[in-house]
């Protein structure tokens, strides 16, 4: 289940969840760093506040903003880029846990 935890979380997002999207980044953030989900989590909350609804949930650990002189299309780009990049690593990870076990 954990595996997949960020598929979910841009599934979420894309289905315009951003609510669930931000529980599942931050899930992942405890998991993978806070640093890699920062922006990802900045825009959820970003598209809460413009529809009018409060963001709900457990504060980050370090809250930060995303700069205004970086505007949205570059910042949608970094989160497709960021999410292209997890799924590369993470299957990179299994392909070495599958070597390590043919070595063991």
């Amino acid at each position: 289940m954990e595996k997949d935890l960020v598929k979910r979380a841009h599934s979420a997002f894309n289905q315009g969840d951003y609510q669930h999207a931000i529980a599942l980044y931050q899930q992942a953030a405890y998991q993978y760093g806070q640093h890699l989900f920062d922006v990802n989590i900045n825009i959820c909350e970003q598209r809460l506040q413009k529809s009018g609804h409060a963001v709900m949930g457990t504060p980050r650990v370090a809250p930060r903003s995303v700069p205004k002189s970086v505007d949205a299309i570059p910042v949608a780009q970094q989160l497709a880029e960021t999410q292209e990049l997890l799924e590369h690593y993470y299957r990179r990870c299994q392909e070495l846990e599958y070597r390590l076990q043919d070595v063991g």
